[in-house]
């Protein structure tokens, strides 16, 4: 396999997983409350991020687009193309945002959580400064680490209970399932979409999805079975993998801060790169101004959540509706 569907699966499964991940509170919201109606969610969400974003990864590369906005002239038009893709991109950034200040305010009781939002910004800034290369080794290492870091929770608690399908047999399940994948979809096609485009061809997209979503169906399982196990510890907690990690070793709690951190620092990196290089080409704009713009807007966005709390929920509301409109309208088209 050449070095582009290694890329594409990286940065696929890097934005499958989000970047706050190691925290488990995704996984707690939209799967584990659900029981075993969580575990099928989490078969169905990997199908079809991986036929979605396969799907739409190789629409890029047939028509030559090298960015959403590209994409969005083709789903919606010339009219609409410019103003959605500035929506999208200022979504995702905030999401990005908000979900670092999440993760941030629960990390250490006793540290301000502003400390921790400033080193994954300057976790990103490093890495940007030393280039593409070293974002996606960075990202692809902090992947294994946490396949590693699930694998050794897991062989501290082997037994893990199956809930019965009684248990939450509403459709909750799928709507949250659906939530998810319509937010990760979305994240997925628009950092992936400049390498798909420089692909050497369809088999190449496949290949990176299909590793990627492969990944992305293990680490999730493994976690779903984690937060199983522990379900009695954790069931209400916003950190759930911290809870676990106090109980199995001394200073968890921080190891789980620098880990997330630095993933969070990385996949930051990733997006910046994906948003702001198809518009520094486009407008024949310098690179790294418009970096620093996007890093500022995160970073502020990423204070509101300390004052209004309820904002966190809104903007990944928002995200998840532009993610679930993309693929309406993929199909719409599709179809017709």
């Amino acid at each position: 396999m050449d070095k582009a569907v290694w890329q594409i699966a990286i940065v696929f499964a890097g934005s499958a997983l989000g970047g706050t991940y190691l925290g488990g509170y995704e996984w707690l919201r939209f799967f584990t409350y659900f029981g075993s109606w969580g575990t099928l969610g989490i078969v169905l969400v990997s199908l079809g991020m991986g036929w979605f974003g396969y799907s739409l990864l190789t629409l890029c590369h047939r028509i030559g687009a090298r960015s959403v906005h590209d994409l969005y002239l083709y789903l919606f038009g010339e009219a609409l193309a410019s103003s959605l893709s500035v929506v999208t991109h200022f979504l995702l950034i905030a999401y990005f945002g908000v979900m670092i200040s999440q993760l941030a305010s629960n990390l250490i009781a006793d540290l301000s959580p502003l400390w921790f939002i400033l080193f994954a910004i300057t976790i990103s800034i490093v890495f940007i400064m030393r280039g593409w290369k070293w974002i996606v080794s960075g990202l692809a290492l902090s992947l294994a680490i946490g396949f590693l870091f699930f694998g050794l929770i897991f062989i501290e608690q082997f037994h893990v209970p199956i809930p019965s399908l009684g248990y939450q047999m509403n459709l909750n399940w799928l709507v949250h399932s659906l939530f998810y994948f319509g937010l990760h979809t979305l994240l997925c096609v628009v950092v992936t979409i400049p390498l798909a485009a420089r692909a050497d061809g369809e088999q190449t997209i496949l290949m990176g999805v299909g590793i990627s979503t492969g990944f992305f169906f293990l680490i999730t399982l493994l976690g779903q079975a984690i937060l199983l196990a522990y379900w009695h510890d954790i069931h209400a907690a916003a950190l759930p993998t911290k809870q676990i990690l106090l109980q199995l070793i001394p200073m968890g709690d921080w190891l789980l801060a620098l880990l997330s951190l630095i993933h969070g620092g990385l996949m930051i990196a990733i997006l910046c790169f994906a948003l702001a290089t198809p518009v520094a080409q486009r407008h024949d704009l310098q690179l790294a101004p418009l970096i620093m713009v996007i890093l500022a807007t995160l970073l502020f966005v990423a204070l509101i959540p300390l004052a209004i709390p309820w904002s966190i929920s809104a903007i990944a509301s928002a995200v998840t509706y532009c993610g679930l409109l993309v693929l309406g309208r993929y199909i719409w088209k599709k179809q017709n």
